[in-house]
């Protein structure tokens, strides 16, 4: 973003550094102001431009910023869930999941409510 800061001040003084020179050189008069409108429209298209376009830093930084929260949500679900049972729950729970073919026989499945649900047979 300071990147961004820079050349867009740089950009800006570009063009008044330009307009002044273009200004008295061809002793344009009143013609200046009709040159300032004409050569501002590219300048403000490449400023517009450069502060739309996020680089893929950026991108790749917002999407790992709301991956990292998803991921600290489900984490934080999971950890409710888990501080909310019971001992013999608990202890049935390890017992499943040390069990080799345990994805196998799904008895229970967690609900949107974190409630164990029985499937329908």
């Amino acid at each position: 973003m300071v990147a961004r800061s820079i050349a867009s001040v740089l950009i800006w003084m570009g063009y008044l550094i330009g307009l002044l020179l273009l200004g008295q050189s061809f002793d344009l008069g009143g013609g200046v102001i009709a040159l300032a409108f004409v050569l501002a429209l590219p300048v403000i298209a490449m400023t517009v431009t450069m502060w739309e376009n996020k680089s893929a830093a950026e991108k790749q930084a917002e999407s790992e910023t709301s991956g990292d929260l998803l991921e600290k949500r489900k984490r934080d679900r999971l950890d409710a869930i888990l501080r909310e049972l019971s001992d013999e729950q608990l202890a049935a729970l390890k017992q499943r999941l040390s069990e080799p073919d345990f994805e196998d026989e799904v008895l229970y499945m967690l609900g949107d409510d974190g409630e164990l649900v029985a499937p329908r047979q």
